[in-house]
């Protein structure tokens, strides 16, 4: 019997795509944690450190909806694997760069590659895989993210304390080995392609216009944000990549074969509402880990490694609620599930804005475990709603959907909270002596998610239900 036909989980294509959707994150959070290492070695300074941070996710966010589009036409498996070989060796190539601009350039590579499996990695999974278990699928796939970005700050601490910051590279590429070795080797026995266009036809029919559109507004707009508060460019750049993605959602209505089908979003309310909801969750809660980091280091007064003990609360809490919520809507209403989650995350940003000096620990945990359940309740269930809602043949740019609205989302979080600091912290020094203005800093940031979030409760209540749609 097909593995489509059943309910058994194919080993092979969940060990291939969850060491991928771990891998990702975790090279990302990870190498957060080496950055003083990597300036120190290479004697960097703020503005040439940032770029080696950020280059990956804005090279991986610019090539997100052509790759995504690219796997609707052509062998998807094949996009995967080679994504995952060739991101392995940039990652290696990271580890081996003897200069910082080697490091640059493989660090962008990686990024690229990255999104050759994002977009195809979830899309492979459900895929080949009844309908049926596609919510405890989701929910895995959700939770090994949420682990890998959970355990690059403690495991990538621990490596670089050892080893230096090259042995963080060197663990990611042991484990994209493993991985390219089991979808290399294995995948091709498992994998029903059903896409028979080849390469060179996929490129040429792909949407020009939108992809170059696509490509520089999220590039721009991903560099305007994470180099926000170096200056009045990266704030031009961040507003010109703005634009130009609404230049593009305008141009891709009226094309005949677009990179992104935006009439998606009005044809199908849950595609829609879903979409906007998880924009509206990553724009709410992705800095919050920065801000409560700053909290608790220099208004607490807390040791690093007790407060990187306390932040952990969050992520884990999330891996456990990702793995419940995603087998819960299969038979739950994903949409309750969901909207659920956006109220408890919402309650959470609230009383994060409330929070003084003299705030306990007690309650710092208890609200990140608050949080953390909220976040696991919204996102494996409305991702299953975004992929359910959709024909096969649209996997990939769904796919490609999600991971726009969360570096998209990602992004906007950056940018509010930039600009939230330029209003309190302009030439102020980060430290316990400015407490107050830190302080108040992160409460008007959290009150301004928390505002925000309402609007993500009612996206997420208004999307309606899917398996009513599908019954």
């Amino acid at each position: 019997m097909h593995v489509q036909e059943d309910r058994k989980i194919n080993k092979n294509i969940l060990i291939a795509t969850t060491l991928s959707s771990f891998l990702v994150p975790f090279m990302s959070s990870a190498v957060n944690i080496a950055a003083p290492d990597i300036a120190k070695s290479f004697k960097l300074n703020a503005e040439e450190l940032n770029l080696v941070i950020s280059i990956f996710l804005i090279f991986s966010a610019a090539f997100i909806l052509p790759m995504g589009k690219l796997s609707d036409t052509f062998d998807r498996t094949k996009i995967f694997k080679t994504g995952l070989l060739l991101f392995t060796l940039s990652t290696l190539m990271c580890a081996l760069s003897n200069t910082v601009e080697i490091l640059f350039v493989f660090r962008a590579l990686q990024g690229f590659f990255s999104a050759f499996t994002f977009v195809t990695s979830m899309a492979i999974l459900i895929e080949n895989h009844s309908p049926q278990i596609r919510g405890r699928l989701l929910g895995i796939n959700t939770a090994v993210v949420y682990l890998g970005t959970s355990l690059g700050p403690f495991l990538g601490g621990v490596l670089v304390k050892l080893w230096g910051y090259r042995s963080i590279f060197l663990f990611g590429f042991a484990i994209g080995l493993v991985g390219s070795f089991v979808s290399l080797f294995l995948l091709h026995k498992e994998v029903k392609n059903t896409r028979q266009a080849k390469l060179l036809d996929s490129l040429k029919s792909l949407d020009k216009i939108g992809t170059i559109l696509s490509m520089t507004g999220l590039f721009l707009l991903m560099y305007g944000a994470s180099t926000f508060e170096l200056g009045n460019t990266s704030k031009i750049l961040f507003f010109a990549g703005l634009i130009l993605m609404i230049i593009f959602v305008v141009a891709e209505v009226k094309l005949q074969n677009p990179i992104l089908d935006v009439k998606l979003f009005v044809k199908i309310p849950q595609f829609g509402f879903s979409n906007l909801a998880a924009l509206i969750n990553y724009s709410c809660t992705f800095s919050a880990s920065y801000l409560l980091s700053l909290y608790l280091q220099l208004v607490k007064a807390l040791p690093s490694q007790l407060a990187g003990s306390v932040l952990i609360v969050q992520p884990l809490s999330q891996v456990i609620t990702s793995l419940i919520s995603g087998r819960a809507s299969e038979k739950i209403e994903p949409r309750k599930l969901a909207t659920a989650g956006m109220v408890l995350t919402t309650i959470g940003l609230f009383v994060f804005s409330l929070f003084s000096s003299k705030t306990s620990l007690v309650l710092t945990v208890a609200n990140l475990l608050l949080m953390g359940i909220g976040f696991g309740l919204f996102s494996s269930p409305n991702t299953n709603v975004v992929m359910s809602c959709v024909p096969k043949s649209l996997y990939g740019t769904a796919s490609s959907t999600i991971s726009v609205m969360r570096v998209v989302g990602q992004a906007f979080s950056m940018a509010i909270v930039s600009f939230v600091s330029i209003m309190f912290l302009k030439g102020v020094k980060l430290s316990h002596e400015n407490y107050l203005l830190i302080l108040k800093s992160m409460k008007t940031s959290f009150l301004v998610f928390a505002s925000l979030s309402i609007l993500g409760i009612v996206a997420s209540y208004k999307r309606g239900n899917i398996y009513s749609r599908n019954s």
